[in-house]
């Protein structure tokens, strides 16, 4: 592995930490926002972050770069808005596992898109994904198939495409620009949806959230989200989304410092199993670079 990759790795792990302390924010906001409008409302702060910093800039807005924003956006958003709705018909144990589908789905789309993962991703990939099982299983996991559930095989479809996009337009340049319009396009998507759906959200709401917004905006979103838009010019869209999906074994960390929350020894078994992936996915040779998506 040469510097530029240890370092993109090395920033993507960093964004699943402070992603797995997200959700305990994300946890505390729902006690009083509605999950679209909390989606919004992240959103929103993370792209006017950036703002500032491309108004300084004054660079000449790239075209492509503003369709692969909106592309990547656009899946981004279906897999938050997705994940919302299917909780309402599924269990969160079921929902964890199903959403960290996107792990394997991404080599999986890549066999159609002509652009293979070596075995090494692939071996890693079902390591993740048994990692998942075993972090998320629970009784409901005996019976796969409702509404719920296919909400959440959609939302995990979703993610994938989105870490294919950002791998496809990353490297074209400016990663600030194209965090910030699939920020945007997140952000008026989900508005649209919590207002189709009948969510109310009133300025009490937005006050007694603002410590969960403010860290979920500026520093989630405005700050990890985009560190992962510049890091995945480097890595490739399976090993990025392998690293990344350690945010559910920081969000358990996290939970039983923060939250004191109990995890079984099934639970720890499936944190060292992903962690075992992210490790295993870094030794990979030069031939096996060139098969990247």
């Amino acid at each position: 592995m040469n510097k530029i990759n240890f370092w993109a790795s090395l920033s993507l792990l960093i964004t699943a930490v402070i992603w797995g302390l997200s959700y305990s924010a994300q946890a505390e906001a729902m006690k009083s926002m509605t999950p679209l409008y909390f989606v919004f409302w992240r959103y929103l702060i993370g792209c006017l972050v950036l703002l500032p910093v491309l108004f300084v800039r004054k660079k000449r807005p790239d075209k492509k770069l503003l369709i692969g924003g909106f592309v990547c956006g656009i899946c981004l958003a279906g897999g938050e808005i997705l994940q919302q709705f299917g909780l309402l018909y599924t269990s969160a144990g079921k929902a964890g596992f199903l959403t960290a589908l996107y792990v394997i789905m991404i080599p999986l789309i890549g066999i159609f898109i002509k652009k293979r993962s070596n075995w090494k991703i692939w071996l890693a990939s079902f390591v993740s994904t048994a990692g998942a099982f075993l972090l998320c299983a629970d009784s409901s996991m005996k019976t796969i198939g409702n509404a719920g559930d296919l909400l959440m095989l959609l939302c995990a479809v979703c993610f994938a495409f989105q870490f294919i996009f950002l791998a496809r337009f990353a490297p074209e340049g400016d990663a600030l620009l194209l965090a910030a319009v699939q920020f945007l396009t997140v952000a008026v998507l989900s508005g649209f949806a919590a207002l189709v759906s009948g969510e109310q959200c009133s300025t009490q709401n937005i006050i007694a959230t603002t410590l969960p917004l403010l860290f979920c905006g500026v520093l989630a979103i405005g700050g990890a989200c985009t560190v992962q838009v510049a890091a995945q010019k480097y890595v490739h869209p399976a090993t990025a989304s392998i690293i990344l999906s350690t945010a559910s074994v920081f969000a358990v960390i996290w939970g039983y410092f923060l939250l004191n929350e109990k995890y079984s020894l099934q639970n720890l078994i499936g944190c060292a199993l992903i962690f075992a992936a992210v490790f295993l996915v870094q030794f990979s040779t030069e031939t096996e670079k060139k098969t990247q998506i």
